[in-house]
């Protein structure tokens, strides 16, 4: 415990960013731990339940919008934020959620962009109700490219999650975000594919809490479509939503 205290408190005396710090962080607890994937058993079984869930919901889903709202409480199964809590009847969780209005909805403006979209996804078990959003997209008409990352960082999905689901059918590529165990998203160690993708895309959209403090560091020329649940004061403050509130705000940079 010691060690990541050190490791932290180093990172931010440099000021490089929380999620590059807290990233550090877990790198090297997985380290002290001996392990590098501690959630590996938590993404298999969110994601089978996740995909009963999905199974309960998805007659209750019609338009583009309501499946961008499952992606959004879907976000709700994440294990890397103190204080947030897990609902343990996610069916009755998705059934409330969806009778509610998202807190900010900037969701009519980009879906008029989404001719050519860049989807980061963020935790296993939300990811099922990524791919359902995904499918739809598609539908609609969008080109859809998925990143995933290349490896284990706490519950997010990674390239073997991916190929486990099939994510590949739920869009026209499925690419690795580079970087390793690393929390969100960093431009500067995208691979080319990943590069090519975005400085293609006419939007990103971009999931959950490590993707939006990440991304919100860069300039992007894309427009960036940010889809979460807001669970915690810091990141309500930032965006003008209460915590527990529904988001999907756009950014342009």
């Amino acid at each position: 415990m010691a060690r990541c205290t050190e490791v932290y408190d180093r990172f931010i005396e440099h000021d490089t960013g929380i999620t590059i710090a807290a990233g550090e962080v877990h790198r090297t607890c997985y380290a002290e731990i001996g392990s590098d994937d501690l959630y590996a058993d938590m993404k298999k079984a969110d994601n089978t339940a996740a995909i009963r869930v999905a199974s309960a919901v998805r007659p209750k889903l019609s338009t583009l919008h309501d499946y961008m709202t499952a992606a959004i409480i879907g976000n709700t199964i994440d294990y890397g934020v103190t204080g947030h809590e897990i609902s343990a009847d996610l069916v009755a969780f998705f059934e409330k959620m969806l009778a509610k209005d998202l807190a900010l909805d900037d969701s009519a403006e980009f879906f008029q962009l989404a001719d050519r979209v860049v989807y980061f996804t963020d935790n296993c078990g939300e990811v099922i109700f990524d791919k359902m959003f995904c499918e739809e997209l598609r539908k609609n008409g969008s080109h859809v490219t998925i990143v995933v990352k290349d490896k284990p960082m706490l519950n997010d999905v990674t390239v073997k999650e991916a190929a486990d689901i099939r994510l590949e059918d739920a869009a026209d590529a499925v690419f690795h975000s580079g970087g390793g165990a690393q929390l969100g998203a960093h431009p500067p160690h995208f691979p080319p594919e990943v590069r090519d993708a975005v400085d293609q895309a006419t939007l990103i959209i971009a999931k959950g809490l490590a993707n939006y403090e990440s991304l919100t560091e860069y300039t992007l020329r894309p427009p960036v479509a940010y889809l979460l649940m807001v669970k915690c004061d810091a990141v309500g403050r930032d965006v003008g939503a209460k915590k527990g509130g529904m988001i999907a705000i756009l950014r342009r940079q």
